[in-house]
């Protein structure tokens, strides 16, 4: 009994503990616009997305060597951390994830914390060096916490009556016959490697750069894609780093769970 006591009242101790760390590390963490304020820049500016989440600072700190999805690469470390400090112009927005969301959370991933807090609680201190600007686009505006905050329609505005070229993985999680994109112009298709993306860039930004300079890139390609989001934006063409958001559409409807529940890529890559 006295044990059984001893380790609830050490286990109570670390939740106040992980309390006070992360109430500092939310009083220190940057500021992140809406979801809604980055979609309003995005339509009003044409402005590119360049996303960041736990797999691109992963990156930035070598922390990825087990990641199926993507190999490590000291090249791509050294361009996510290039972007991730970038203060440039107002066409390209640089997104990370806010300290914490009422919607795009694993409630419960680690006892009694959601994945962000615990992500933040075990990587913030390496991360908080890499965040050397004040302000940044919100990374969720891809995740299903953007349907929950915006109406559909707004989201919809982005690629309205827009000619739109899709880079994504063959074979990949990506739907590019989503009903999201029945507003489009027109549709034309990049495909690239579903894994390992970034060891092909230098072919793929190749690709990119003989498309018309109007068009609209809507990119789904992991690390790479924060990287092409961009170096084309850098070219004055609109870029948009995009990630998961067919799948987390999808996830906001109840037809999947979450789009890591799918498989990395389809048995069958020609759908």
């Amino acid at each position: 009994m006295r044990i059984k006591t001893i380790a609830k009242i050490f286990l109570q101790r670390i939740s106040k503990t992980e309390k006070e760390i992360l109430k500092n590390i939310n009083d220190k963490f940057p500021e992140v616009l809406s979801t809604a304020e980055t979609i309003q820049l995005i339509v009003s500016q044409k402005a590119s997305i360049s996303r960041f989440g736990d797999g691109e600072f992963d990156i930035c700190n070598q922390e990825n060597k087990l990641d199926p999805y993507q190999n490590p690469s000291n090249e791509l470390t050294n361009r996510l951390t290039e972007i991730l400090s970038y203060k440039g112009s107002d066409n390209v927005i640089i997104c990370i994830p806010p300290f914490n969301s009422n919607y795009n959370n694993i409630k419960n991933y680690f006892g009694k914390l959601s994945f962000w807090e615990w992500y933040w609680l075990k990587k913030y201190k390496n991360i908080a060096p890499l965040l050397k600007n004040d302000n940044y686009g919100n990374s969720f505006v891809s995740r299903d916490a953007v349907f929950y905050e915006n109406n559909i329609n707004i989201i919809q505005e982005i690629w309205s009556n827009r000619d739109v070229v899709f880079v994504y993985g063959e074979g990949g999680r990506f739907d590019i016959n989503s009903p999201l994109f029945d507003n489009v112009s027109s549709k034309k298709t990049i495909l690239i490697s579903p894994t390992n993306a970034f060891s092909d860039y230098k072919n793929t930004l190749k690709k990119c750069l003989l498309e018309k300079m109007d068009s609209l890139f809507l990119i789904a390609a992991g690390p790479t894609a924060t990287v092409l989001a961009f170096d084309l934006s850098k070219e004055g063409i609109q870029a948009l780093d995009v990630g998961h958001l067919t799948n987390c559409y999808e996830q906001y409807l109840g037809i999947i769970t979450s789009p890591e529940s799918l498989p990395l890529i389809k048995k069958d890559t020609r759908g």
